[in-house]
């Protein structure tokens, strides 16, 4: 059921009514930010237990048409939200009924779980699509002598274009589970927040563009910047490692948010590297939880072959369409399952293709 339906529902009963709520859905509706990116209280995207709570939601209000069936089936059906916003004179709290969902509070939903968020890149809401200008080189500064003349120069300038690339999650959810009031909340509000979390993180490092897929950080990188291992001894871990931090610095990027991402695995092999009988990083990777002084984040969305290095992550530019849409189907029927569908649109750019170096094993 979407947003227009849902509308037209509340209209259903009665002018009033639909008055009181639509304007407080206006003013408080669940998934609005607050002031400093916070979400209201009682926000769709507050808690997994909310999320699971406002899905579950969708479905009652998407199988019962009559009002009343609406309002005394909403009033044993969710949680303490779910509930109030079905008593019709606490209107503050009725913006379940009419949800509006913002990009911001997406990411800021998915961030527990997306390892691209958690290093700090730059999120860009955009609806359909946006261009943004960047700086793709500059002037040029030389001295002269008595009578010489110098060659004019000039910074030069660029775009990059954020598209909308749709993504869906299809999950199928057990009747007896939604039917149960304030049972399984959470565990639907997770399941469907790690399962957008991984396609987005699968496609903002592994997309290739082809077909329907964005283009994620691999396909992006300069080539100037990936270079091969020089071996698995100390001496070259060390000697590549070095390396992957001063590629980017000696692009003359400036160093703003820099991590390592890793993949596990590799991580492992950094832990148990030894010179001379004595750990060369583990001490550092468990006590600080960095590599040569940066912090890293784990991921088994990065291949294990790979070490990526980044000056600065705001450089990496994360775009999500505004709109997360959930909808629900009874295409499983004779099982007694209800299908939720999830849709999310996103793409993904790097801003300063330079700000990134790769080591390749």
């Amino acid at each position: 059921m979407n947003r227009q339906q849902i509308t037209e529902m509340v209209k259903a009963l009665g002018p009033e009514v639909a008055r009181e709520l639509i304007d407080a859905a206006s003013r408080s509706a669940p998934g609005r930010m607050g002031r400093g990116r916070a979400t209201h209280e009682g926000s769709v995207y507050a808690s997994v237990a909310n999320f699971g709570a406002f899905t579950k939601s969708v479905i009652a209000v998407g199988r019962r048409t009559g009002a009343g069936e609406l309002l005394e089936a909403a009033k044993h059906f969710g949680n303490a939200d779910t509930q109030k916003a079905v008593q019709l004179s606490k209107f503050d709290s009725a913006g379940v009924l009419v949800p509006v969902q913002q990009s911001g509070e997406v990411i800021e939903f998915l961030r527990p779980e997306a390892a691209l968020l958690k290093l700090g890149v730059r999120t860009q809401p955009f609806k359909g699509e946006l261009h943004m200008g960047r700086q793709t080189g500059t002037s040029v500064f030389k001295w002269v002598g008595e009578g010489e003349t110098v060659a004019r120069s000039a910074p030069k300038y660029g775009k990059l274009v954020l598209k909308a690339h749709k993504g869906m999650v299809l999950t199928d959810i057990s009747n007896d589970l939604l039917r149960t009031p304030g049972v399984g909340d959470a565990g639907v509000g997770e399941d469907i927040r790690a399962t957008v979390a991984d396609g987005l993180d699968e496609a903002g490092f592994n997309g290739d563009g082809t077909g329907a897929a964005p283009k994620g950080l691999f396909a992006q990188l300069d080539p100037a910047q990936v270079f091969a291992s020089t071996g698995t001894t100390a001496a070259a871990y060390l000697a590549d490692i070095d390396k992957a931090v001063e590629l980017p610095l000696t692009e003359h990027v400036r160093m703003g948010t820099a991590a390592w991402v890793i993949h596990p695995t590799r991580a492992t092999a950094l832990m148990q590297l030894k010179d001379s009988g004595i750990f060369v990083f583990r001490q550092e990777m468990l006590d600080k939880g960095t590599i040569r002084g940066f912090p890293f984040v784990m991921t088994t969305r990065v291949p294990v072959t790979k070490i990526v290095f980044s000056a600065d992550w705001r450089q990496f530019i994360y775009g999500i369409d505004e709109d997360l849409i959930l909808s629900e189907h009874d295409t499983r029927a004779e099982h007694d399952e209800t299908t939720i569908r999830a849709i999310v649109k996103g793409d993904f750019k790097l801003r300063q293709p330079k700000a990134f170096s790769s080591i390749t094993y």
